[in-house]
């Protein structure tokens, strides 16, 4: 298969090699997409040697029978790809537009890029978690506070509480105010910052802080040339 020309991804660390294992496996007749994140796009962009038990993928397609049949799966090679639900990758909907595109023939690869890659560890963050932020900054500088922030708000929905039938997986508040502490130096009011801010923005998106309607009617209706003025 023929790839497309990208030279910022390392298909000769451990985990591109797995991946491409897959990629040259899969069937020739019919397209398919396959979305990595977890640590890989970390080994493939930043650090071949910042190594991972395994490789997180999703896809559309059914691709866990090709997994097992190639031998990739869990109890069946170290390092081994983990097929989960879209679901599990905790991203803004918009992800795909910041990661990497490669192009193998009938198969596309989305490599999430490093900014989802570490939202997407927060809601555990464990120590090998703290090591892919401490990584991302020593070969980035990033994430800057403001963008971390923003990228948080994005995902706002992660802080509200977990259903009971849940594995509630960490305390996602606790969790980013320790990483604050560890990253910036210093604590942050994840309500006040992170939080509140991401409400009022969904709520501004549906039109619940717009002018009330009636009001500016009643206005029109009583001088429409001093509304005129308000909204010029």
């Amino acid at each position: 298969m023929s790839e497309s020309p990208i030279q910022i991804l390392n298909w000769d660390a451990p985990n591109g090699r797995l991946l491409m294992e897959l990629i040259n496996g899969l069937p020739q007749d019919r397209p398919f997409v396959l979305n990595v994140f977890g640590s890989t796009p970390l080994q493939l962009k930043l650090d071949p040697s910042f190594l991972s038990g395994d490789v997180d993928i999703f896809s559309g397609e059914d691709i866990e029978v090709f997994v097992r049949t190639l031998g990739l799966g869990k109890g069946q090679v170290e390092p081994y790809i983990e097929v989960v639900p879209g679901t599990v990758f905790i991203a803004s909907q918009n992800w795909r537009e910041r990661a990497d595109i490669a192009v193998f023939g009938n198969v596309t690869v989305y490599i999430a890029s490093p900014l989802d890659v570490l939202v997407g560890k927060l809601k555990r963050l464990e120590e090998k978690d703290l090591k892919a932020f401490d990584l991302v900054k020593a070969k980035t500088g990033g994430p800057a506070e403001n963008q971390l922030k923003e990228a948080l708000r994005n995902v706002v929905d992660m802080y509200r509480p977990a259903f009971d039938e849940e594995n509630p997986g960490g305390d996602p508040i606790a969790n980013t105010r320790r990483l604050w502490q560890h990253l910036y130096g210093h604590d942050i009011d994840v309500r006040k910052e992170i939080i509140l801010p991401a409400i009022e923005l969904r709520k501004e998106a549906y039109g619940q802080n717009a002018p009330d309607r009636r009001s500016i009617l009643r206005e029109i209706a009583e001088d429409p040339g001093v509304y005129s003025t308000k909204v010029a």
